[in-house]
């Protein structure tokens, strides 16, 4: 077991962890904004904020935290959507369709520039965060179970 790869799992998880905290947090600050369309510029800015941030975390958990994770146990990476699929196995989530969703609305968010989109946009992130927010736990716990299980060898 590369000692470098464990190194940088911990490092991604930390870096998962503070994504996922700082998405609570943008959650919080913009729950009575969401039954709105004509935002003030404040208003605004921290809903761009929580799209950004539930972005981040999908992007951290899928392209990296995943990755690394199958890399670590020697499976060979695929497509997201094989990722996806492990995610499901690994009982991260009960349904990998909303993995799905989550990644199609990551792509929305990164590629949609129509204002009359964004609230769409924004109340589709908020009924999806706490299931992105649910995954980084179970994550975290089997990326431990992976540790332990170099650690004791």
């Amino acid at each position: 077991m590369n000692a470098d790869k464990l190194l940088l799992l911990q490092e991604e998880l930390r870096g998962l962890e503070n994504a996922a905290t700082h998405l609570r947090f943008s959650i919080d600050r913009t729950q009575n904004l969401l039954n709105q369309q004509d935002w003030q510029p404040e208003e605004l800015e921290r809903l761009e904020s929580l799209a950004s941030r539930f972005a981040r975390l999908s992007d951290l958990l899928m392209q990296r935290v995943m990755r690394l994770i199958d890399d670590l146990e020697l499976t060979a990476t695929g497509t997201l959507l094989d990722r996806i699929h492990r995610a499901e196995k690994r009982g991260w989530v009960d349904d990998s369709m909303k993995l799905v969703r989550i990644r199609e609305l990551r792509n929305l968010i990164a590629h949609e520039y129509a204002a009359d989109k964004m609230a769409e946009i924004y109340a589709a992130v908020a009924a999806l965060a706490p299931e992105l927010l649910a995954v980084v736990p179970k994550v975290a716990a089997y990326a431990h179970e992976i540790e332990k299980k170099y650690l004791v060898r």
